[in-house]
């Protein structure tokens, strides 16, 4: 049975639900998608008289913003697929997991047997290995696949 396991990237980061504009590099067996990312800020909680004015402000989240990286190491293949938010919602929406995955937007490993997996085309870098395991990341208006061994992300703090 096919089972979705959630990925957190690690202290808060998510893609830019927006805009993130996902970007595909490859290096050998190493895959990097850069893209928007942000984490919600901790504000300090106001006392005294900013505090009681504090209930009345309409200030939204605060977010640090930054470009982030997602490496997929031992990549053995991936794919982009441009099945979007609207077409993953639709009843009958073209994504080959729509109605499956928990939830769009999201970060997954695919764990279970996939009699779908291998039914659209993939950009092939090497055979799948022993370890290879299935990532699947929902942007908002692509949807991008990974057969590796591994994976890390790292914000860019200098930006």
């Amino acid at each position: 049975m096919l089972k979705f396991v959630e990925l957190q990237l690690g202290q808060g980061w998510v893609a830019e639900p927006n805009a993130p504009q996902p970007e595909v590099s490859v290096a050998g067996s190493k895959v990097n998608v850069c893209f928007r990312s942000h984490r919600p800020v901790r504000d300090e909680k106001p006392s005294g008289i900013l505090r009681a004015l504090n209930l009345f402000s309409k200030a939204g989240p605060k977010f640090d913003e930054t470009w982030g990286t997602l490496s997929f190491i031992c990549c053995c293949r991936w794919r982009w697929d441009d099945t979007n938010d609207h077409e993953w919602y639709k009843v009958d929406g073209h994504g080959r997991y729509s109605g499956i995955a928990p939830r769009w937007g999201e970060f997954y490993e695919l764990v279970g047997h996939d009699p779908i997996r291998d039914a659209v085309p993939w950009e092939t870098i090497q055979e799948d290995t022993a370890n290879s395991r299935h990532f699947l990341y929902y942007f908002r208006d692509e949807t991008l696949e990974f057969m590796a061994e591994e994976w890390s992300f790292i914000p860019s703090l200098t930006v």
